[in-house]
């Protein structure tokens, strides 16, 4: 019985994890031409998030300075991105980017981090990720982020986490050239 139940556990895992999907998918474009190398610039977009799908983010209480983080995360994405890509690298100088990457986060919720060796608040972020050629103005891919989640010891550091989570995900993928 008890081999039983631990196949059942086993497979039941399986199935969970096979089903979960990435949080951030490709809807449109191709970033294979970026896998040889190139420079971009990270724009975050939080202008019209909404926390919780219901109120302007600013709204509430926890996130009314959210702008004056913003070129911190900013800051913040290009360095995780950096690390996990010598390829194509990200700057702070947008005149010398060959690319944008426009990060537009349309709703974000937050969650308590029980079950975790961090603990704290969690971040859930929704939105889309468009990647531009500024010579040609075309977008050269399109992300859907469906979820993308994160933890810190503050509102403030775990939506910094979340925006290095994107960065590693594009970084890695980028990389890949898939």
């Amino acid at each position: 019985m008890k081999k039983f139940l631990l196949a059942l556990i086993v497979s039941l895992v399986g199935c969970l994890s096979a089903m979960a999907g990435d949080a951030i998918t490709l809807k449109s474009g191709s970033i294979a031409s970026l896998k040889d190398g190139g420079l971009g610039y990270v724009t975050l977009d939080m202008s019209t998030t909404k926390f919780d799908g219901k109120m302007p983010l600013r709204e509430d209480g926890r996130f009314k300075d959210i702008d004056k983080y913003l070129p911190e995360y900013a800051s913040e994405f290009v360095k995780e991105f950096n690390s996990h890509n010598k390829k194509f690298r990200m700057t702070s100088d947008i005149d010398e980017a060959g690319y944008e990457f426009v990060v537009k986060i349309n709703n974000l919720d937050v969650f308590v981090q029980l079950m975790s060796f961090k603990g704290g608040v969690g971040i859930k972020l929704w939105g889309e990720i468009t990647i531009r050629n500024k010579a040609t103005g075309e977008n050269v891919a399109v992300f859907r982020m469906d979820e993308e989640c994160n933890s810190g010891m503050t509102y403030n550091l775990a939506t910094e986490e979340g925006f290095e989570g994107i960065a590693k995900y594009l970084a890695k993928r980028i990389k890949k050239g898939k």
